[in-house]
């Protein structure tokens, strides 16, 4: 089988380029407990991580018949974003990810269904804003959020490299079937969603972590 091409590679951003699952999701479902929903992070996790904030809501309606106050969603943002301050790391081994990409003239992007304002955060709290600069792409920039691919398709246009010669880096179902469906080929990264149910959703690679990523695309690229 013939390795794929390397033109351009979009990543997703919590949980590929920023360890921001595990805070909020921990946020999200401290604060869902805080207005009655009986939820744990397992469940938060299972409903919500991959998808928008606009899914949750109605979910916690369904579920256990609670409206959530109106002001709900800039109370989430402010917990979020106090966590991320406080607390967020970044990944050990991204910053070879990225320079192999670099010192082989290989443009990058971000796709991701968070809003600017929580990328702009999270990416400078670890000191990769500046690196993405002008090619951060989010779900609210579009008309629909993954597991439509239309945010992958706005990453390709802003680097300027046909869809089916980028690799996507994605560790939500939602955002490999987005990869999958936009074209590209699509890397499922394990952080806290599981292999299996990254390969369920259409993964056509698996990375274990941000070493075997760079593996990968080392491996990738020496066959150009």
């Amino acid at each position: 089988m013939s390795k794929p091409v390397v033109r351009g590679v979009i990543f997703d951003c919590d949980g590929v380029l920023v360890d921001t699952e595990t805070l909020a999701c921990r946020v999200l479902t401290e604060q869902l407990c805080d207005y009655g929903c009986d939820m744990d992070m397992a469940k938060t996790h299972d409903l919500f991580i991959g998808g928008t904030l606009a899914m949750v809501p109605p979910k916690m309606e369904q579920m256990f018949g609670i409206t959530l106050p109106e002001d709900w969603l800039s109370e989430c943002y402010e917990r979020t974003f106090t966590a991320f301050r406080n607390d967020l790391t970044p990944f050990a081994h991204l910053d070879p990810v990225l320079d192999l990409l670099e010192e082989n003239n290989i443009p990058i992007a971000i796709g991701s269904n968070g809003p600017h304002a929580k990328m702009d955060v999270s990416l400078a709290k670890v000191g990769l804003k500046e690196r993405f600069e002008g090619r951060v792409c989010s779900a609210h920039d579009v008309e629909n959020p993954k597991p439509h691919p239309d945010v992958f398709l706005l990453a390709a246009q802003k680097i300027g490299v046909d869809i089916k010669d980028c690799i996507v880096v994605d560790d939500s179902q939602n955002g490999v079937r987005a990869g999958v469906a936009s074209g590209a080929t699509t890397i499922g990264l394990v952080d806290i969603t599981p292999a299996n149910y990254l390969l369920d959703a259409g993964a056509h690679h698996i990375a274990t972590d941000h070493r075997d990523l760079y593996r990968l695309l080392a491996d990738w690229m020496s066959a150009a």
